[in-house]
């Protein structure tokens, strides 16, 4: 019977220069900060706000098999210059209260929507057309920025996911190590579909006699949009010695300080099986 744990891998790469100099917190396709201003025009002069096909398209054509690497592929070749709207909310600074008791809202500005997903962290959404966007937050105003600078602005503010299309059929979760290769113009694939990862793992394994093999997969049917990215099956050879919770913790341990895994694996779940 197989058991299994949840590791979250975090990674600290830098924003690219042209981005952080450009920014400074969140900002429009100008690189104007939205907070302390109110937003009028629209950078994007005749922006239809209809999705761009190609990232429509793509987007469909994953959520249909999310099980073909090639297809995530595309999503982030896809979002290269490609115009999106984040969903910005008024938030209040400061109040007041008159004599009659009723408080006032003095100053606000506006501020990025953040979501906080099923592990703790924090994600940006992001929307591909105004209506999709509108119908997930009626109150959320859409403001056009191009896929570069709004995933620079998320990891500026905290985030290490962007969730393109939230409460769609086509949601796409834009993972750490897509985000960062995205914006570092990086060729890319996901974990469970790498061979250099596959190749550290089996490196790490090596340190542990009781290892018998490593296999790695999707963690779940829809990896796309949601869940742990890579599921590591390991295979407990009992010739060897049977392993114990500590020869388990050691092995997470190993696995989280290999440079390969902890870069390129958003997130892991462990099974152990005996052969």
């Amino acid at each position: 019977m197989p058991d299994s744990s949840e590791d979250r891998v975090p990674g600290e790469p830098q924003i690219p220069a042209h981005l952080r100099g450009a920014i400074g917190g969140p900002a429009d396709s100008a690189g104007v900060p939205w907070g302390g201003r109110e937003l009028h025009s629209n950078p994007f002069a005749g922006d239809s706000g209809e999705a761009e096909p190609a990232l429509r398209e793509a987007l469909v054509a994953v959520a249909a098999e999310p099980l073909d690497p090639q297809r995530h592929r595309a999503v982030v070749e896809a979002l290269v210059d490609a115009r999106l709207y984040a969903p910005v909310l008024p938030s209040v600074l400061t109040q007041s209260v008159d004599e009659r008791g009723l408080i006032h809202d003095n100053s606000s500005e506006m501020s990025m929507v953040r979501l906080r997903s099923g592990d703790g962290r924090e994600a940006t959404p992001a929307f591909t057309d105004i209506p999709s966007l509108t119908a997930w937050h009626r109150e959320a105003r859409p403001v056009p920025i191009e896929a570069e600078r709004l995933g620079a602005a998320a990891v500026e503010e905290g985030a290490q996911l962007v969730v393109v299309d939230p409460g769609t059929p086509h949601t796409f979760l834009l993972r750490r190590p897509a985000l960062w290769s995205f914006l570092q113009r990086k060729p890319w694939l996901p974990a469970w579909a790498d061979a250099v990862v596959a190749s550290a793992l089996r490196s790490v394994a090596t340190d542990f006699a009781w290892i018998g093999g490593v296999g790695m997969g999707p963690a779940t049917p829809a990896v796309h949009a949601e869940g742990p990215e890579v599921r590591v099956e390991v295979r407990v050879d009992e010739v060897d010695g049977a392993s114990t919770d500590d020869d388990r913790t050691a092995f997470r341990r190993a696995l989280a300080a290999d440079p390969t895994v902890t870069d390129r694996i958003d997130s892991l779940t462990l099974g152990f099986v005996r052969r």
